[in-house]
């Protein structure tokens, strides 16, 4: 569980707290739009699909918790402070983090931190993060259009 609390949220909370420094606004959007994902997606499918390890007899998602309110958050942020820079170009940002975030996702079922069951695999994983990297670019795009972010 300790793996869980450094790689899940302190790690990832040392960089969000170092991009908030750097810009506030786009930090505040974009972790509650990280954690939501990361809730809606992970309890959709947590049981089913995948299980984290270790797991509680009484709630197994316990396990999974800090990565909902620190790595995949991190990742939204990431994405929307590389993307408000426009350091790159859209759909290579999308394609990349979809990538990256897959891969690691890859090593933690190759170490046996994250089990697949039910026909689950990297492919569909793939997928899911492709579809969250999207919306969150809408949701950037929605910021622009509003002009809540210049």
């Amino acid at each position: 569980m300790w793996i869980n609390l450094l790689v899940g949220f302190l790690l990832p909370g040392i960089i969000i707290v170092y991009l908030f420094l750097k810009n506030p606004k786009l930090i505040t959007l974009m972790y509650p739009v990280g954690v939501a994902t990361a809730f809606v997606g992970s309890d959709w499918g947590f049981g089913f699909f995948w299980n984290v390890t270790p797991t509680f007899e009484h709630n197994p998602s316990l396990s999974a918790f800090s990565y909902k309110i620190g790595y995949f958050p991190l990742l939204s942020c990431l994405f929307g402070y590389i993307k408000v820079k426009e350091l790159v170009n859209t759909a290579f940002l999308i394609l990349f983090f979809t990538i990256i975030t897959t891969f690691m996702e890859l090593l933690a079922v190759w170490s046996g931190k994250v089990l697949y069951s039910n026909g689950w695999n990297i492919f569909w994983t793939f997928v899911i993060y492709f579809a969250g990297f999207i919306g969150a670019f809408f949701y950037l795009q929605l910021l622009k259009k509003y002009k809540i972010l210049a």
